[in-house]
């Protein structure tokens, strides 16, 4: 099997904002100007000059994890070779946290000139006028080349207002020997699913299934398989329905009718056990994207044989298949005193060079064309289980908040696979918690 190496390669200095006083002498001027740079007393954003050499100062807010924040240093340092008269400081920040804390920045006049963006977060930042748009001309040559789900991802109200780095979607992650041994095939439907989870769970080997991930965002290809929605055409929130129930209901039978779902706890590190029981042989199958296949290669049932790792598309539902697809943006804050550098920057990420070394890195799917001619890219064995697996899945009924669903939905199922209430418990509580943050 061919295998992707590494590459070689993968936010807020405060400006100074000093106020000249003319009347002062110029001592106490430079004074002041090293304290406000040593204290951050300034506003958001880089300022020509503002750092030693006349250098534009840019903060970065970065939410990469794993082999993708590895490389973003070197990624940093080609950018500033080739762009001497710009500094880029990197600030790593909790994805969980991020949108909030960005949100909470640009609104006291500061945050970063840049931070990488879910999708999700976007049509909010534009609604609350929280970045900057970005005009076609500026980025004609980038738009271009961009893939479509990604173009529909940055443009609202027929204006851009990102450029994005990279899209994802989930697929179904298999151990080929344990099916082999069972004489399982790829499931295609829920049906065949839920049977051959039942039929690879060993007691006796204390081998599972299936792991679920009890994560709103990994719940879709359930919720959405079943015919259900989060919302309903009027925008109104429709996830309280009988297709969600059924949905849940189907997981509640993996895990406690056929028992073919590990009997661990869910409340916390779900999604690290889930890593460390798929990579070590102890679960057969499980939904995840091309972000954890380096993970995966390194766990003890496929480090010496990554022939083992099979991907497939996700088994279809009674109203087919459906998986949501991620897509990460760089944004640059509507507060930003160097807009220009910023898009400089940005615009270095959507590079193809860029976008080759972060697919290459993180087996992700870049955001432009051009990529995925690449000869490096067309060897991979993985990618082209992701693009058909984005390609077949179907429309839904989209919101603005859609984004806000994804951590109350994980806990409200955390809570019911772990036993501590029911389906319909859940979603009315849900709804209630839902209706009281309006």
């Amino acid at each position: 099997m061919l295998r992707r190496f590494a590459p070689r390669n993968d936010g807020l200095t405060m400006p100074f904002k000093g106020a000249k006083r003319l009347a002062l002498p110029l001592a106490i001027s430079g004074l002041l100007l090293t304290v406000c740079l040593i204290v951050g007393c300034c506003s958001s954003g880089g300022q020509a000059g503002s750092g030693s050499g006349g250098r534009i100062h840019l903060e970065f807010w970065n939410t990469m994890e794993g082999a993708e924040a590895r490389i973003m240093p070197d990624l940093l340092r080609d950018f500033m070779t080739a762009n001497p008269d710009i500094e880029v400081n990197e600030v790593k920040v909790d994805f969980y946290k991020a949108r909030d804390k960005f949100i909470q920045g640009v609104n006291s006049g500061a945050g970063p000139d840049v931070m990488r963006a879910d999708r999700f977060w976007l049509q909010e930042f534009v609604a609350k006028q929280l970045v900057r748009e970005l005009g076609e001309a500026q980025i004609k040559e980038e738009l271009a080349d961009m893939v479509p789900i990604a173009r529909g991802v940055i443009t609202h109200n027929e204006k851009y207002w990102a450029i994005p780095i990279s899209v994802d979607c989930l697929g179904l992650f298999y151990n080929k020997k344990h099916l082999a041994e069972k004489g399982v095939s790829v499931p295609k439907n829920f049906d065949e699913f839920a049977a051959a989870a039942e039929k690879l769970t060993d007691a006796n080997l204390g081998r599972y299934g299936f792991f679920i991930y009890p994560n709103g965002w990994y719940f879709e290809p359930f919720l959405f398989g079943f015919g259900g929605q989060y919302f309903a055409p009027d925008g109104s929130l429709a996830i309280n329905s009988d297709e969600t129930r059924k949905a849940m209901q189907f997981l509640q039978h993996l895990k406690d009718g056929l028992k073919a779902v590990p009997p661990v706890s869910l409340r916390a590190n779900a999604y690290q056990t889930m890593m460390h029981s798929f990579g070590g042989g102890q679960v057969s199958m499980m939904f995840s994207g091309p972000w954890a296949i380096r993970s995966v290669l390194s766990g003890a049932a496929f480090k010496d044989d990554t022939d083992n790792l099979g991907i497939a598309e996700l088994p279809e539902g009674p109203h087919g298949s459906y998986s949501p697809t991620g897509c990460q943006t760089l944004v640059i804050n509507k507060n930003s005193r160097s807009s220009e550098a910023a898009l400089r920057f940005v615009k270095y990420m959507y590079s193809i060079e860029v976008q080759k070394q972060l697919s290459m890195v993180n087996f992700g799917l870049p955001a432009r064309r051009a990529v995925f001619a690449l000869p490096e890219l067309k060897r991979d064995p993985y990618l082209q289980t992701f693009i058909r697996q984005l390609q077949m899945s179907r429309k839904i009924i989209s919101s603005p908040r859609r984004g806000e669903i994804y951590a109350p939905l994980g806990d409200k199922l955390k809570a019911v696979l772990n036993g501590d209430i029911t389906p319909e418990y859940a979603l009315n509580d849900f709804v209630t918690e839902w209706n009281n943050r309006r």
